[in-house]
C-alpha cells in the first residue's frame, strides 16, 4: 500500500516538473529545430580582433583554435538554438545563439574581461 502511494506521488511530481520545464521562459525561446553543432567546425573573430575556431565534438569535448594555440581543453553543450562553451576549466566562458550557419554571442573569463563573439560554420 506504501508502495503504491510512493509511486503516484513520485509520478505527480514528475508530471508538475515537466510542465515547469516545458513552460521555462529559456525553452520558449530555444529554437527545437536548430540543427545539432556535433561534429561540426565554425570560424570567427571576437570583439578583440582575436581569430578562432571552434570544432564540437561528438562527445561534448570543444576542440579549439586561438591566437595561443590548438587546444582540446574545453567542453560544450547545446539546448535548441542556444549555446554554451567553456575553455581550460573555465578560465573563460561563452554563451550564444546560433542562427542557421552563424552564431554570436557574450564571453568572459575569471579575470573580469569581457566581450562579444561570433563564428559561422566552415
Amino acid at each position: 500500500m506504501i508502495a503504491r502511494y510512493v509511486s503516484r506521488l513520485l509520478l505527480i511530481i514528475g508530471m508538475v516538473l515537466a510542465v515547469v520545464v516545458c513552460a521555462s521562459p529559456s525553452n520558449a525561446r530555444s529554437n527545437s529545430l536548430t540543427a545539432s553543432v556535433a561534429g561540426t567546425t565554425w570560424a570567427g573573430t571576437d570583439s578583440d580582433g582575436d581569430y578562432y575556431e571552434y570544432t564540437f565534438q561528438a562527445d561534448g569535448v570543444l576542440a579549439y583554435k586561438s591566437p595561443g594555440g590548438f587546444y582540446t581543453n574545453g567542453t560544450w553543450k547545446q539546448n535548441g538554438d542556444g549555446i554554451y562553451m567553456e575553455t581550460n576549466h573555465k578560465f573563460s566562458e561563452r554563451q550564444g545563439r546560433i542562427s542557421g550557419t552563424h552564431m554570436k554571442g557574450k564571453a568572459w573569463n575569471i579575470q573580469g574581461h569581457k566581450w562579444t563573439w561570433a563564428a559561422d560554420k566552415k
